[in-house]
């Protein structure tokens, strides 16, 4: 009777071994082993070996979990028929296959989900250890089911969307941590034609036109980069650095043109997406692009202020006169048209 129970818990302990192991390996999402890793914890780096190609600790814990269970079980089988004989097998059997589910199964996968990392590290070398012994037999399984994995994605926009959310449900993230993480995937869904000023509230310099001629303009603007054009604003040759032309004022330059303080200017098209323009931004350092639409005209203007107003909200100097260009814009327009029919 005495062998008959040890075989029991054996098999059970032994069940719940293996899968307390595979819901803490499953648990410990890879972000987490990369910063133990970086931590120096002990078994970090064994961990993010079994994490790189998880299907082969997950062979050796399945392969080894169900040979504890069957084999563990043929021997419960026969030592209880010796002992009870061919009646009692049936209930034994019952008893056992309870006893593994809850206490070889169930238990030991929510003792190892709560402690996936400190089960984990502890375990790593163990798994390591065993996929070495039992390579020949691990690549085996892997040919034969390589036709049905399909490559799959680690995380996706959704997912990381969903996380934000339920950490912030959670406490672990606050809300303005939660928003900014969840704009940074719309950037991609948004264009330059989306954020840029319209032409129509531009304030730009013909480059003939000399500081004289010009001086009020330069004093009441706020805008420290001024488009200049040759003709008309749909011939944008550049940009004037305001601090310059109010130096060339100081030193009672008037005389000078516009032209002579042009420097250049990034053109983008209008469905350029926002992502993309910042990364322009921040390679060719530069803070303003003028906008141009399918005809190669002037459709706007667009700042690196603008982009990160999508990420952080509206940003408002002391000295703005008009937060939105854009709906300023289309207001303007509107009066336009009022007038016009009228």
């Amino acid at each position: 009777m005495t062998s008959l129970i040890l075989l029991i818990v054996i098999v059970i302990v032994a069940s719940a071994f293996f899968a307390g192991i595979e819901a803490a390996l499953f648990s410990i999402p890879k972000s987490k082993v990369h910063l133990l890793l970086e931590q120096k914890k002990k078994g970090a780096e064994a961990l993010m070996k079994i994490k790189e190609n998880l299907q082969r600790a997950i062979m050796i814990i399945v392969v080894g979990n169900n040979a504890v269970n069957i084999v563990g079980s043929m021997f419960v089988g026969v030592v209880a028929t010796k002992i009870f004989g061919d009646k009692m097998i049936g209930i034994i059997s019952a008893i056992v296959t309870i006893l593994i589910i809850i206490f070889g199964e169930i238990l030991p996968k929510t003792i190892g989900e709560n402690n996936a990392e400190y089960i984990s590290l502890r375990a790593a070398k163990f798994i390591l250890f065993f996929q070495k012994m039992f390579f020949p037999f691990i690549w085996l399984l892997e040919k034969l089911t390589a036709p049905f994995i399909k490559e799959s994605h680690l995380v996706s926009e959704e997912e990381i969307h969903m996380l934000s959310e339920l950490g912030h449900k959670e406490g672990s993230i606050e809300k303005d941590e939660r928003d900014l993480i969840q704009k940074v995937f719309t950037l991609n869904d948004i264009t330059a034609k989306d954020i840029m000023t319209p032409r129509i509230v531009i304030s730009a310099f013909q480059k003939d036109s000399s500081l004289k001629e010009i001086k009020e303009e330069i004093f009441n603007l706020n805008n420290s980069r001024i488009p200049v054009y040759e003709e008309s604003i749909d011939d944008v040759i550049g940009v004037c650095y305001r601090k310059q032309l109010l130096i060339a004022l100081a030193k009672d330059e008037e005389e000078r043109t516009v032209e002579e303080f042009v420097q250049e200017v990034l053109y983008v098209n209008e469905d350029m997406r926002v992502d993309d323009l910042l990364q322009l931004f921040l390679t060719r350092r530069e803070q303003i692009a003028i906008v141009k639409d399918q005809f190669n005209g002037t459709s706007g203007l667009v700042t690196l202020e603008d982009v990160l107003e999508q990420l952080v909200g509206e940003i408002v100097d002391e000295d703005d006169e008009v937060v939105d260009t854009r709906a300023f814009a289309e207001n303007e327009g509107e009066k336009c048209n009022i007038v016009s029919e009228a």
